[in-house]
């Protein structure tokens, strides 16, 4: 079944066409949201949130050659920035993890791990300065490793602002990391 004809089996609400989409779907929203919240009962929660959000705009969903997963993937970014605006007041989600070399296994040494450490300390902190829309861009195109044309999708963006963004962010990061570490301004 190709992504147009199970978009359809769902929007004509059939059983095996949902039975399916849970199977697909759930464990992916239960994996991105423990990413973001600590507590399985919230993560389940939100998928469930997720879930019902689907169900309620199926029927308006236009296939445009986007996959569907893109589409849940929205809802559910959604779904936890309303829950985060709800516990906290910040509509944001905070930043998830960056250069993670730890888990990679590829540094040994105790020295490299803990230069590695320093700088991913360092490139989160610069990360985070980032105004949310360009910190939102960066995520996207280099840690979830999407598309221009999904991010552009997904914050309702052209694709050419989106690598606009994306430019301008990279580059005020290298400016933030080089006055971290003393080093003179390449401009």
């Amino acid at each position: 079944m190709d992504e147009e004809e199970f978009v359809r089996g769902l929007q004509q609400a059939d059983e095996e066409t949902w039975r399916r989409f849970v199977e697909r779907f759930v464990p992916r929203m239960l994996a991105y949201a423990l990413r973001h919240v600590k507590s399985r009962a919230t993560a389940e929660d939100i998928a469930e949130d997720t879930i019902c959000r689907v169900v309620s705009s199926i029927k308006s969903f236009t296939y445009q050659g986007i996959p569907l997963d893109v589409w849940v993937y929205k809802i559910e970014r959604n779904a936890l920035s309303d829950y985060y605006r709800q516990q906290t007041g910040y509509s944001m989600l905070p930043f998830q993890e960056f250069m993670d070399v730890h888990s990679t296994g590829l540094l040994k040494d105790p020295y490299e791990l803990a230069e590695a450490a320093d700088t991913k300390a360092l490139v989160d902190e610069a990360i985070d300065h980032l105004e949310e829309l360009r910190r939102s861009v960066v995520r996207m195109r280099l840690l979830e490793h999407k598309s221009v044309r999904e991010v552009s999708f997904l914050l309702d963006l052209s694709e050419s602002n989106v690598k606009v963004l994306l430019f301008r962010a990279l580059a005020e990061v290298k400016t933030m990391i080089a006055r971290k570490m003393g080093e003179p301004d390449d401009k």
